[in-house]
């Protein structure tokens, strides 16, 4: 289906990645609907477009105003979700009810309605620890209940698309990046302590690896699986398929920035606050490894990530410059 002319609903569309897909739908002709509860985005990043786009402020848990909203749709672009670890280990039952009972809402409410089609916002997280990189073949044994509870709603997604004649689209993502990026994650933190002047702190040894993605790479993905005729539902990577371990990325955002300044390193548990980082904790059962094979992606749509991460980190860095209001505080829940 062709994006422009279409009438698209994108749930959490305020949010990091969602606001981007939503400025990318407007800009090929798009009629979209942001829904959003607001609980991570932020109607600031809509700014763009808000004269647009409708929003509306509601919960994917709320069937019935979902019901209301869906009616007359012609996409789905579902992006709402609960997406920190930390929330997920103190409460999976909140992080049941948000990932994986609000999607099922959302197929529930796009069949009723006639959709032709739903792009469900997944995670890498899905796949556990792993040691190398994977493809869509590889097991999936989550190590994080975040992880199940994205993997359950891409199973309903399955189960919808086979069974339900409608076509359901899960994209497993890496980490992705870039200008409005939520705080918490490494990329944001050593930016940020880049843009003070203060050393980067590393966690351990720093040999950590994961696959950073450009959040413009998603974009450009995202929309043609929107317009693909022949994909009807499937789960893909997105990712790049290049490890950066932790140590690196320091390099790299010193590089980018061209900040004097160094990197050291901090001894701390699992699950541990920080005592160089405030509000930082370091994550539980933590990968030791994250590297997606994007070939099934390329093979389907043509597809492949073009941004390369310095690229990536020099734009996320000019954004922040004039951003930092968006990094006061790190939020480990809504």
């Amino acid at each position: 289906m062709k994006i422009s002319g279409s009438k698209i609903l994108v749930t959490g569309g305020s949010g990091f990645i969602g606001s981007h897909l939503t400025e990318s739908l407007v800009k090929a002709g798009a009629r979209v609907t942001v829904y959003d509860n607001f609980s991570f985005g932020r109607k600031e990043n809509l700014a763009s477009v808000s004269k647009d786009i409708e929003i509306v402020e509601g919960d994917i848990l709320d069937q019935d105003h979902l019901d209301q909203v869906i009616d007359g749709k012609d996409i789905v672009s579902h992006q709402a979700a609960q997406l920190e670890i930390f929330l997920a280990s103190s409460d999976p039952y909140a992080d049941l009810k948000t990932n994986t009972i609000g999607t099922l809402n959302i197929l529930r409410s796009a069949k009723k309605h006639g959709i032709c089609k739903v792009i469900n916002a997944s995670s890498a997280c899905v796949y556990g620890q792993k040691e190398g990189s994977v493809d869509e073949t590889s097991m999936p044994v989550p190590n994080w209940e975040y992880g199940i509870s994205k993997l359950a709603a891409e199973r309903y997604g399955t189960i919808y698309s086979t069974y339900n004649d409608l076509p359901v689209i899960s994209f497993r993502y890496g980490i992705t990046y870039g200008p409005r990026e939520w705080f918490r994650r490494v990329l944001t933190i050593f930016i940020k302590r880049a843009l003070e002047n203060k050393d980067i702190v590393v966690f351990g040894d720093g040999q950590q690896v994961r696959d950073f993605i450009s959040v413009h790479d998603v974009v450009r993905l995202h929309n043609l699986a929107i317009e693909d005729e022949a994909c009807r539902g499937d789960f893909f990577n997105v990712g790049t398929n290049i490890g950066t371990n932790v140590n690196d990325l320091a390099k790299l955002v010193i590089l980018a920035t061209g900040k004097n300044i160094n990197v050291i390193h901090e001894e701390l548990n699992e699950g541990e606050f920080s005592k160089l980082v405030p509000e930082k904790k370091r994550n539980t059962a933590e990968l030791k490894l994250m590297l997606l094979d994007y070939s099934k992606a390329s093979k389907t749509f043509g597809w492949q990530p073009e941004i390369q991460l310095e690229e990536g980190i020099r734009e996320e860095f000019e954004w922040a410059k004039d951003n930092l209001h968006y990094w006061e505080k790190i939020r480990y829940s809504a």
